[in-house]
Parts: C-alpha cells; sequence; structure tokens
C-alpha cells in the first residue's frame, strides 16, 4: 500500500510534519524482453543508465510511456503478454496521479514516475521475459485452413457503437474486398493502396481499419506463408500511414509486420497449426473480449489472411525456396 508519514499530534502552535507519499514498489509481473535494448539504447541517448520518457496516455488498465520513438505500455497482469509491454499486479491507473506528459526515469531494473502523489516505482528485477513466439504454417493444407476458417467465420460480430462507426462499416467491408483482391494477384502496387485506404478507417482507439491490417500483416509474417510475398507491401502502407492513426494503433500495426502480436493472437495461430478447433475457438472467444470491437476486427484480418492463403494454395502456388529446389533439379 502507499504509505505516508502522518502529521504528529502536538500543542497549539507547535509546527506539524506535512504528509509525505512514500511510492509502492510493484514487482513486474513479466515484460517483453526486447525491451531491455529498447531502454539501455535510450540510457545512451540521454544521460548515464536511466532513459528519460513521458508519459503518452493514461488509461484505467494501462499507461503508455513514451520513451524516444517506442511507446511502453505497463499494464496490468490481467492483461495477456504483448510487444512493448511490462506486466504488473496494478490497475487504476487513472487513479494514481499520473498526467499525460509528466516525465518517466527507466533503468534496467525499475521505472519511476516523477511527480505523482501515488505513483509506483516499477521494479523489473526477477520478471519473466517474454517473447513473442514464430509459427511455421508451411505443412498446412488448403483443408486445414478451410477447416480453421469453419470455426472463425461463425463468430459474433459486434455493431459499430457510434454513428460514425456505422457510417465507416460498408466502406471498410469494400476496402477489404479491394485488398482481398490484390492480394490474390500478388499486385504489390493494388496492395499498398488497399491497405493505405484502410489505415485510420472506423472508430475507436484503434480504428477497425488498423486493426484489420493488424491481424493481416501478423499470419503473413510467420513462417511458412504465401502471403509473407506480400508483407513487404503491407509494411510499406503502415509505416506511410503512421501519421493518419494515433501512435498506439500505428505502433500496434507495425508491430504485428514483424511478427509480434499479443500472446492471445499467437496463441490461436498456435492452435491452428495444431489443427485443434476446440482450442481455435477457446482462443478466438478471448480475442473477441480486447475492447469492443478490436478483436472482431483483428480476427477479421486473420480470417483474411487465412482465406487467401487456403485460395493461393489451392491455385497450385507454391513456395519461393521450393522454385529454387526446382531450379537447381
Amino acid at each position: 500500500m502507499l504509505r505516508t508519514a502522518h502529521p504528529r499530534q502536538g500543542h497549539p502552535g507547535e509546527k506539524t510534519m506535512t504528509p509525505v507519499a512514500v511510492p509502492i514498489v510493484l514487482r513486474a509481473t513479466s515484460w517483453d524482453h526486447a525491451l531491455a535494448e529498447t531502454l539501455s539504447g535510450a540510457a545512451e541517448r540521454a544521460f548515464g543508465d536511466a532513459a528519460v520518457g513521458t508519459v503518452h496516455s493514461v488509461h484505467r488498465r494501462v499507461v503508455n510511456v513514451l520513451f524516444g520513438n517506442t511507446l511502453v505500455a505497463i499494464a496490468d497482469d490481467g492483461i495477456d503478454d504483448a510487444p512493448a509491454t511490462i506486466r504488473v499486479p496494478l490497475s487504476e491507473w487513472d487513479s494514481r496521479g499520473i498526467r499525460q506528459g509528466s516525465t518517466v526515469v527507466a533503468r534496467l531494473d525499475r521505472i519511476e514516475f516523477a511527480g505523482a502523489h501515488s505513483a509506483p516505482v516499477v521494479s523489473l528485477s526477477g520478471a519473466t521475459g517474454w517473447e513473442a513466439p514464430r509459427a511455421d504454417l508451411s505443412a498446412l493444407t488448403a483443408d486445414d485452413l478451410t477447416a480453421a476458417l469453419a470455426v472463425l467465420d461463425v463468430l459474433p460480430s459486434p455493431a459499430p457503437a457510434t454513428p460514425f462507426g456505422r457510417a465507416a462499416d460498408g466502406m471498410l467491408r469494400t476496402r477489404i474486398g479491394m485488398l482481398r483482391t490484390a492480394l490474390l494477384e500478388s499486385d504489390d502496387s493494388a496492395v499498398r493502396t488497399g491497405a493505405s485506404a484502410l489505415i485510420g478507417l472506423g472508430e475507436g482507439l484503434t480504428p477497425s481499419g488498423d486493426d484489420v491490417l493488424t491481424g493481416l500483416a501478423l499470419l503473413a509474417a510467420q513462417d511458412g506463408m504465401l502471403l509473407t510475398r506480400s508483407l513487404p507491401a503491407l509494411s510499406d502502407a503502415i509505416h506511410a500511414g503512421a501519421t493518419r492513426t494515433g501512435l498506439l494503433s500505428a505502433t500496434t500495426m507495425a508491430q504485428a509486420a514483424d511478427g509480434r502480436g499479443r500472446r492471445r493472437l499467437h496463441d490461436l495461430i498456435s492452435a491452428v497449426c495444431d489443427r485443434d478447433a476446440a482450442a481455435l475457438r477457446r482462443t478466438a472467444d478471448r480475442i473477441l473480449r480486447i475492447g469492443h470491437t478490436s478483436g472482431a476486427d483483428i480476427l477479421t484480418g486473420i480470417r483474411l489472411a487465412l482465406d487467401v492463403e487456403r485460395e493461393t494454395r489451392s491455385a497450385g502456388s507454391t513456395f519461393p525456396q521450393d522454385d529454387e529446389k526446382k531450379e537447381q533439379s
């Protein structure tokens, strides 16, 4: 708990001690191990062994901190592991006196919030390092992909919550269809155009179009996907469109294009690889609980990836390494 020094009861006229807040020290449960390099590099650019950042945004379960160009989430450990995320046993961040723009100092063993009356010091000592797993989907057949899609296609999709979201819904569907055509034709220029048209489209902290691209790019970045051929074009569009959406959303899409997403997304990919329909359904249900529509929109992107992959494999396309082997034989 937060500890304060209580005023001593004295005689009338005697000065009393002003209450002083003693920050609580929290031990992180786990953290993205890639942050060690990020924070050490930021420290080299700042001073000594410390990196100085600023609070980007404060929410009930997450506070986002910007170190240089890297957005780091310090999150309630009820949320799963994710890229650039440190998990701690604490929520209600918006009641901790942390303000947007305030200073944060990070060292390799702790993160300190400055100027907040009840903000914790987050200790990284002993925290479990998390790394986003990579999957190899090359062994899956078109029938396997059809079976996975059959599980995902029956999942409920929440309706947009705002007039803006409802107005964008039809446009979203049309643009997803255009991107699907471009991906099937392996037309890089059209893929860039189609992906760019989705960025910033829709409601939410992470707009629906961005969430679709997150699911699509994450699958495209896994090993053994023919869709990987279109990943450079998808990445180009994501990086070029970063200024047309929020920083959190741009960061999430870029991480997905590097093959890194929230743990439950990787769990779903593992279920697809294992051909485990029950695990696939359970994990998909967990993904649906992300935000109001974000989980459903991410699943739309994953379904798009699986659909394009199935159609491409059914058409007899092969992996580049297989083509090289044929040429050498």
